[in-house]
């Protein structure tokens, strides 16, 4: 009996909590929306999202090929603040890229790819700005002219 109290005790204090999480981690989509049509720019996502918790210390890396002759930007998001996320580009050697870690966390970059090349991108929430959360990214990709 003493167990049913605690199960439940549980499940009325997480659940509410998992329901609010998931609603803040759904508006990421739309930040990220305005931020890939900023500038009345010609970029469009490549179908993916990458969607993560990440708590203190926690890093997640996600491997693309970007293609020659192509403009992209990469936008990240981790709430309504712009400059909660950090991520580096990395080359296939890991030599750092890009990070916008040098441009005040700035929530996207824009680029253009000379040669095809396979990437690593690093993406962490900045421990100075926030600990946990939702956190996404989107490469997105300019449509020829």
């Amino acid at each position: 009996m003493k167990n049913h109290f605690y199960i439940a005790l549980t499940l009325m204090v997480f659940l509410p909590l998992s329901m609010f999480t998931q609603t803040k981690c759904d508006t990421l989509g739309a930040i990220l929306e305005g931020i890939i049509k900023q500038d009345e720019a010609s970029f469009y996502s490549d179908g993916q999202s990458y969607k993560y918790f990440l708590g203190q210390d926690e890093t997640t890396e996600i491997v693309t090929t970007f293609y020659e002759g192509s403009t992209y930007r990469i936008a990240t998001s981790a709430g309504l603040e712009d400059n909660y996320m950090v991520f580096d580009v990395l080359d296939e050697e890991r030599n750092v890229l890009f990070s916008n870690a040098s441009h005040a966390n700035a929530p996207y970059w824009d680029f253009n790819v000379k040669n095809t090349i396979e990437c690593t991108i690093e993406a962490r929430l900045d421990p100075n700005k926030k600990l946990n959360g939702c956190a996404q990214l989107i490469i997105a990709f300019k449509k020829a002219d």
